[in-house]
């Protein structure tokens, strides 16, 4: 049986994005977790080879990617470390909530778990990482994609689901916050156009459709896209805007 301890970045790597997969409710297949990491199918192929014999995961119908009970423990704890970094990254250093995505995968391989009880002490009531995703068991708010909500309403940030480092940075370039409030006023052809606490502000459908919002107040005009189910996969597989 894997000891966590002595498990490589590269597999703690994969475990999260599994575990992420399943949280947004994407279907854990090779192809899934080849575009949600941007690596081969034939790297997938083999570490999938490597997490199966390590007892973290099983083959399941349709080629689907199964975490035992074992890898969902180890998963859940990696994430949460991680979410539980960036939240102290931002709450007690200071680093801004756009640039803590990289920082803390430099820093969460070496937090023990003493320290990892000690930040958590440090942010006091903060439950979800800088982006809104939960930390540890705290719930998840049900939420549907901002392009799927229609113009004339006013919603609340809840996540940035897809978490690239490029993206973070046009939405605090755009002024668009976590857990800040927003007026839909229009979706253009490739725009999503905001009213917000700071004025007007807008972003590419590509990038509004990554985030997770709360309906405060419904308005009455049109909506950019029409299924928020299938809109599930552009929250971790996007498009091509920005692959690296």
């Amino acid at each position: 049986m894997a000891d966590e301890a002595t498990l490589t970045q590269a597999i703690q790597e994969y475990l999260e994005s599994l575990y992420w997969l399943g949280e947004a409710g994407i279907e854990r297949t090779p192809t899934n977790l080849s575009r949600a990491m941007q690596v081969s199918p034939p790297s997938v192929t083999g570490m999938v080879r490597r997490l199966e014999s390590e007892g973290l995961v099983d083959r399941g119908p349709g080629k689907r990617i199964v975490l035992t009970d074992r890898g969902m423990e180890v998963a859940k704890h990696v994430v949460s470390r991680h979410r539980l970094v960036e939240a102290f990254l931002v709450k007690v250093m200071g680093v801004p909530w756009d640039e803590v995505h990289e920082e803390a995968e430099a820093f969460e391989m070496g937090v023990t778990p003493a320290l990892e009880a000690r930040m958590l002490e440090m942010i006091g009531e903060a439950r979800t990482c800088p982006h809104g995703h939960p930390i540890g068991d705290y719930p998840r708010e049900p939420g549907v994609p901002l392009t799927a909500v229609p113009t004339g309403s006013v919603v609340r940030i809840l996540r940035f689901e897809n978490e690239d480092h490029d993206l973070l940075r046009m939405f605090r370039k755009a002024g668009v916050e976590p857990r800040a409030s927003y007026t839909i006023a229009a979706f253009g052809q490739e725009r999503a156009e905001l009213e917000g606490p700071q004025g007007p502000t807008g972003l590419p459908l590509y990038a509004a459709r990554t985030i997770s919002v709360a309906v405060e107040r419904s308005g009455d005009g049109p909506v950019a896209e029409q299924d928020p189910e299938s809109l599930a996969t552009a929250y971790l597989l996007g498009e091509t805007h920005w692959s690296r």
